[in-house]
């Protein structure tokens, strides 16, 4: 069952996501030492629940979705929070998008309002596909569907045999074995048979042909590769990561291949656009963009990844940062444990005490 809302209370939380949206401030979400839950929203902190949350997901549209304490849906966004649901659907949040299906329901906001994308949402695993630009889904007819740039569009009428999702491409393999691609709002069949495994990221595929070589589809077009497929692969924004068969750690960005190291990663990970890897030599490095970043002689503590932020700890446990492109200082004092939403970091120093970091500043809480 859905709440009912009034029509003064539809139209002002769309305009508070409509606000929201393209503003760069932070997000992020603590429990005072009563666990009242609070959000820090652009310096400052606002209360919204006496009870800890069951579940919260927080966008870079400057939102938070979550479940509280009572089971019901709600949305943070502009200091007020506004009732969407009766009951704890399942809630996906993009860097774009708010979206949540209940039973056979799939509703997106999308706008000024929460738009009904299928009413006849067929429950299987696998049948629901999200990313920043576009939502797929299998109805109960077998069709599958996309939302892309406002529209909905039928892109098979049979059930496909499986997809992947990036920020704005999904591949697919149809009923007959056929691998798809439904980019910028067109389908392009690349293959006529099913590739062994595929990635997908923001303007890239990468796949294994009949030949075992590596294969692009990047910015819409089909690049060939000479290079022998390896069992380890990777992919994120617009370039893709790989050891070749001499044990080097590769990535492929802009038509262009460039070894990163001579031999494997002691530690890796890939996200959005972002490679942090440690070498054999316990060195710390990460490659943005298109560059290479020697970032430290040790190997970290810990370290988190997004977007286009590393935070990790030195080897005293202060939090340093590499946010786009530059090294910086997050926390000059130990930290024992934190935790990153999107660019937002939050951490504690002494028992009841929050402080945030967010565009190089630190806030305090209490």
């Amino acid at each position: 069952m859905f709440v009912s809302l009034s029509n003064k209370i539809i139209t002002t939380v769309c305009f508070a996501f409509m606000v929201s949206m393209g503003m760069s401030q932070c997000l992020a979400t603590f429990q005072d030492i009563n666990n009242f839950v609070y959000v820090f929203d652009g310096g400052e902190s606002k209360y919204i629940e006496n009870l800890p949350l069951r579940s919260f997901q927080i966008g870079r549209n400057n939102i938070m979705a979550y479940i509280g304490a009572n089971n019901r849906l709600k949305v943070y966004s502009k200091g007020k929070t506004f009732p969407i649901n009766d009951n704890a659907p399942n809630y996906f949040m993009t860097d774009n998008w708010f979206l949540y299906q209940n039973y056979n329901v799939i509703k997106v906001l999308y706008g000024n309002e929460f738009k009904s994308l299928e009413l006849f949402y067929r429950q299987d695993e696998d049948s629901l596909y999200y990313s920043d630009s576009l939502i797929v889904w299998t109805n109960t007819l077998g069709e599958l569907n996309v939302f892309y740039n406002g529209e909905t569009q039928l892109l098979e009428r049979t059930g496909i045999q499986r997809g992947k999702i990036g920020d704005n491409t999904f591949a697919y393999i149809d009923r007959n074995n056929n691998f798809k691609v439904f980019y910028h709002g067109k389908i392009q069949t690349i293959e006529t048979y099913e590739p062994s495994n595929f990635l997908v990221d923001r303007d890239m595929v990468l796949y294994i042909d009949q030949y075992s070589n590596l294969k692009y589809f990047r910015d819409g077009v089909l690049e060939e590769s000479t290079t022998l497929s390896t069992f380890e692969y990777w992919t994120g924004e617009d370039f893709a990561a790989y050891m070749t068969q001499l044990k080097q750690l590769a990535v492929y960005y802009k038509g262009e291949e460039t070894i990163l190291i001579q031999d494997r990663p002691a530690q890796l990970t890939i996200k959005e656009n972002l490679i942090a890897y440690v070498d054999n030599g316990k060195n710390f490095w990460c490659w943005y963009k298109g560059k290479k970043f020697w970032l430290e002689r040790y190997v970290p503590l810990s370290y988190v990844v997004d977007n286009d932020i590393i935070v990790y700890q030195d080897l005293d446990g202060r939090l340093k940062a590499f946010y786009y492109g530059e090294q910086v200082k997050v926390s000059d004092q130990i930290v024992q444990k934190y935790k990153l939403y999107n660019e937002t970091v939050t951490y504690s120093l002494q028992p009841y005490q929050t402080k945030v970091w967010c565009n190089k500043k630190t806030y305090t809480f209490e």
